[in-house]
C-alpha cells in the first residue's frame, strides 16, 4: 500500500476546519446584522445552558436570559470566537412549538427574519412566558 504524505491530512485538517468555523458561525452572524447588542445581560439570565441556534447545537455553551424586549443570547467566552451578544426581541419570533427530546421540555421559536430556529428549553423560557403571552403566544 502506497505512503500518503503528511501535507495531505495537514491540508485535509485545515480545511476542515475553516469550513466549521463557517458553518458554526453562519446563523450566529446572520442574527448578529440585525440583533447585535452591547446591553448588560438581563436578571433572569442563566450560564452553559443548551440549545440550538440554527443548524448548530451548543452544548453546555450558551448562555440565555430574556427580559421585557426579548432574549438575550451569548456563548461562554472560552468558545464565543468573536460572536457578539443577540438581544432577539419578541416580535422577531413569528412561531412557537414544542420540540421535546426525551424527557427535556424544549421549543422552537421561529424567527421572521432571518429565518433561523432558536430550540430552547423550557426552564429558560418559563420567565417571558408573560412577554410571549402580549405576543399571543400561550404555549407554557
Amino acid at each position: 500500500m502506497p505512503h500518503t504524505p503528511q501535507w495531505i491530512y495537514i491540508v485535509f485538517w485545515t480545511f476542515s476546519t475553516i469550513v466549521m468555523i463557517f458553518v458554526f458561525r453562519h446563523d450566529w452572524n446572520r442574527l448578529a446584522k440585525l440583533y447585535s447588542t452591547q446591553e448588560a445581560q438581563p436578571q433572569n439570565f442563566s450560564r452553559m445552558q443548551s440549545g440550538s441556534v440554527g443548524l448548530v447545537y451548543y452544548k453546555g455553551t450558551l448562555n440565555v436570559g430574556t427580559n421585557s424586549q426579548g432574549i438575550y443570547l451569548s456563548i461562554f467566552p472560552l468558545f464565543s470566537f468573536g460572536l457578539t451578544p443577540l438581544l432577539i426581541p419578541w416580535s422577531a419570533i413569528s412561531k412557537i412549538e414544542p420540540a421535546n427530546q426525551l424527557f427535556i421540555e424544549r421549543f422552537r421559536l421561529y424567527l421572521g427574519s432571518p429565518k433561523v430556529k432558536l430550540i430552547l428549553s423550557k426552564d429558560i423560557l418559563e420567565p417571558a412566558k408573560e412577554f410571549l403571552a402580549t405576543k399571543g403566544f400561550e404555549w407554557i
